[in-house]
């Protein structure tokens, strides 16, 4: 068996495990496939990972093309290559697996390679005994043997054996054992009965604390003073003296003196000399390096909404002493090289949008675990065919704090906020109409002036995905809860409460990337659970479609909807003395506006891949979106109701993320909605969907114009087809 291990362990130590070779010679085979049979405890792209023999790029096997990687079989590494899944079967406890290869011919200058595996029955561990923690208390030894006890029984994986050793250790130095290390180990396995027996001796020493801190501070320039002085590095460690020795306390620390920014270095240790076999009180030394406190950034972008868009951001990240942070942030869009469809929206997105901000960061005011900030702005921004917001002045004070810090790995931040903004929102006299049943344009300028808007948020955060810009593995959760009050509405001042949901997971198959995505939203009245049917300002309600969501409808325009047409299109139809006015499918629209609702889900399954061309540049994606948008309780809506787009994206990665272009299917009719026009004598808007029981279009109070009107649109293929340009995955 020693015999076995050792070559083995050649096979992977051979100079050729480093790439396959990859240039042919005149006589050589290509390799077409590689396949595997009688694998059942690990997939096939599992066992391609852990062998050189690799098949040529795509375009070669399948399209026959001289495009892409050219992959050539070597006969040597092939029987090597049967070794070394041999030897990951016995790494994971198959210590009886038979691994054979076989060359197939496929054409004249090309083969197949193929894998058969016999797995044999597993190791399986019948005796795990764990010594050497009498010393350590009651509820720390639970939490230590329980990784441990769930490997009893089960197959002798020395991976998994690894993992549950790291965690014990962890707990243990996390529970105040700054000495302890790996145990001894004593492993017999009997590879005839496919038994293991495993004994761990854990060595913890004596609980320790922490006796001093030593703080090293070093400024950016060699003989200048320090920036920073070391009582506010100290304010901003999440250790103390006197405390419990806790190893992730110092991963914090390290982690939170990095997040400022102020440091080109941070090292927080136990000082060596400290760290005695028999020392229970320990000296903890922070290295701080200082680097720049000053900079500014400027950018310029595109993007098929914004159009042209520059922005720039100027930091101070000691703006008078004590590490606190000024942040100032300037955006521009809509500057120009704006697409068709935005320059027809001549309502909401002819004038250019803007922000400015300026963030007052304080980190050692409440200790590191509370950060609070203000933020004080102005802006006037813009959403497509919605609305325009325009806010002169604003304020946002919030505290952010990680309710479970995880050393260097994000935890679970909580945001608490509250925001005071004073402004307008103008949007279309018909959105106003519908939603807020004001048809009088004397009415609905009065809900456009400016007004004062209050909102507390809380925003809860666990992200547990491996990448920010392009994640690949984990998960990420958010929920949003945003309750306020506006004195915009006529009738005086109500509460609504806004609450989000927004789960993402992702897995890795292979090279291909699977990511889910499940949206859910509503908005209520005040704290009840019943829906917000009184005034909600548009910028609060909740919409979907565009390029971060259901991709085969436009910005916002999937839900419901309102149409304005030219009053030559209403026909005038006298019934019993009252004049009815309707509007066909075929007249012509003037303006038409999402009005959001107060109920929304969106659900995303999105397959990423690498390009079989430029694999490390090009990503392709094939995707469906689903989602829905209504108003509780006045819409009654059904499975039917659902909105399904399927499409496909290309994707080009860039410093930035990835440059995304999507292109969606959408087999559906336009959207209905209630349809009106402008009667310019008598100073209102009249609802003239088909249908409607209002004399001369009147919308009496309490009432509805109905959803009615649906107008013609194209039934060609390429009519149906919606593009979406951004930066960034969709999620």
């Amino acid at each position: 068996m020693r015999r076995l291990a050792v070559a083995l362990a050649l096979a992977l130590v051979a100079p050729s495990l480093a790439a396959q070779d990859v240039s042919c010679g005149a006589t050589d085979l290509e390799v077409r496939a590689v396949s595997f049979t009688g694998n059942t405890h690990f997939a096939s792209h599992q066992l391609s990972n852990a062998i050189v023999t690799t098949p040529s790029g795509w375009f070669r096997r399948v399209l026959h093309l001289p495009i892409g990687a050219l992959h050539c079989v070597d006969t040597l590494e092939v029987q090597r290559d049967a070794l070394r899944l041999r030897l990951l079967y016995r790494q994971h406890g198959y210590y009886k697996t038979a691994a054979t290869s076989k060359i197939v011919p496929d054409g004249a200058r090309a083969v197949t390679v193929q894998f058969h595996l016999t797995e044999g029955p597993p190791v399986v561990i019948d005796s795990l005994t764990v010594a050497g923690l009498d010393s350590v208390t009651p509820r720390l030894r639970t939490r230590l043997l329980r990784p441990l006890d769930q490997l009893r029984g089960g197959v002798y994986d020395r991976d998994s054996l690894r993992a549950a050793i790291d965690t014990a250790v962890s707990r243990l130095l996390n529970g105040g054992y700054a000495h302890a290390t790996d145990p001894l180990r004593d492993i017999d396995v009997d590879e005839h009965a496919d038994r293991a027996r495993v004994k761990l001796t854990f060595l913890p020493g004596a609980l320790a604390h922490v006796g001093r801190i030593e703080i090293v501070a070093q400024p950016y320039k060699p003989g200048a003073p320090l920036a920073i002085d070391t009582e506010t590095v100290h304010d901003l460690l999440s250790v103390e003296t006197g405390q419990l020795y806790r190893q992730r306390d110092l991963l914090r620390s390290q982690r939170d003196l990095y997040a400022l920014e102020t440091y080109s270095h941070v090292d927080v240790g136990l000082l060596p000399d400290s760290l005695q076999a028999n020392d229970t009180s320990l000296t903890v030394r922070v290295l701080a390096i200082e680097g720049l406190m000053k900079s500014m950034r400027v950018g310029v972008g595109w993007a098929s909404l914004d159009c042209a868009r520059t922005q720039g951001r100027f930091t101070d990240r000691n703006f008078l002493g004590g590490a606190k942070l000024l942040e100032v942030n300037a955006r521009l869009s809509h500057i120009g090289l704006c697409p068709s469809s935005v320059r027809s929206d001549t309502a909401f997105s002819n004038l250019v949008n803007y922000y400015a901000a300026a963030t007052l960061r304080l980190p050692s005011l409440f200790g590191p675990r509370n950060i609070p900030s203000l933020t004080v702005f102005s802006e006037r921004t813009s959403e497509y065919r919605t609305y325009v917001r325009y806010t002169p002045i604003g304020a946002v004070a919030q505290v952010s704090r990680d309710l479970q810090p995880r050393d260097l790995r994000p935890g679970l931040p909580l945001t608490l906020a509250y925001q005071l903004e004073y402004g307008r929102t103008k949007a279309d006299p018909a959105v106003f109409c519908q939603i807020f049943n004001r048809c009088s344009l004397a009415d609905i300028d009065r809900l456009q002036r400016n007004s004062s808007l209050q909102v507390v948020s809380a925003t809860l955060l666990r992200d547990r995905t491996n990448n920010l810009l392009d994640p690949s593995r984990g998960s990420q959760l958010q929920f949003v809860l945003r309750s306020g009050t506006t004195s915009l509405d006529t009738t005086g001042t109500s509460r609504f409460t806004r609450t989000e949901a927004d789960a993402s997971i992702y897995r890795l198959l292979g090279k291909t990337v699977l990511a889910g995505r499940l949206q859910l939203a509503g908005v209520f009245r005040g704290f009840t659970t019943s829906a917000a049917t009184d005034f909600v300002p548009p910028e609060e309600r909740l919409y979907a479609g565009g390029p971060n969501s259901v991709r085969g409808y436009s910005q916002n325009l999937l839900g419901p909807l309102v149409y304005i047409v030219d009053s030559s299109s209403v026909r005038d139809t006298v019934i019993g003395g009252r004049h009815l006015y309707e509007a066909s499918n075929s007249a012509k629209i003037q303006q038409f506006s999402p009005t959001g609702g107060n109920t929304l889900v969106v659900g995303t399954l999105e397959l990423r891949t690498p390009s079989p061309i430029f694999r490390d540049l090009v990503q392709l994606a094939g995707f469906v979106d689903a989602g829905l948008v209504w108003n509780r309780p006045a819409d009654h809506v059904n499975f039917s109701d659902v909105r399904v787009t399927p499409g496909i994206g290309v994707r080009i990665n860039s410093f930035v993320g990835p440059f995304r272009v999507d292109v969606a299917y959408n087999p559906y009719p336009s959207s209905v909605g209630s349809v009106y026009f402008v009667d310019q004598t008598s100073d209102a808007l009249r609802c003239v969907s088909p249908g409607n029981p209002f004399d001369r279009g009147q919308v009496l109070p309490g009432e509805d114009c109905p959803s009615t009107f649906r107008p013609a649109n194209g039934h060609s293929f390429f009519s149906r087809l919606t593009f979406n340009f951004s930066i960034g995955q969709a999620f």
